[in-house]
């Protein structure tokens, strides 16, 4: 993927975990935007690498899980899995 694509690739994956994904109820709160800054690296990596929703939502399902220890709402994880993918294909197609 180019730099800008990247870029903006990573930027999306960033607004869907804090807007979509969030799982712990904070989009809301301004204070809290870098609040799931510490994922990004391994959601856009698998989210350059595959294009498979149940890979992406069950990692998301991990981190809250493992890392948040909290049930994971998978269906919210499928969603934000699914808008991540619908991002990366735009791009794809030069739609950024």
């Amino acid at each position: 993927m180019r730099q800008f694509a990247n870029n903006e690739l990573r930027r999306r994956v960033d607004e869907v975990l804090y807007y979509i994904w969030d799982p712990i109820g904070v989009s809301e709160a301004p204070y809290a935007r870098a609040e799931y800054e510490s994922y990004i690296p391994k959601v856009l990596q698998m989210v350059e690498e595959n294009d498979n929703i149940r890979t992406i939502s069950a990692h998301l399902a991990d981190i809250i899980s493992t890392q948040m220890g909290f049930s994971p709402d998978t269906k919210r994880c499928d969603h934000a899995a699914e808008i991540l993918l619908m991002h990366k294909q735009a791009i794809k197609e030069g739609c950024a």
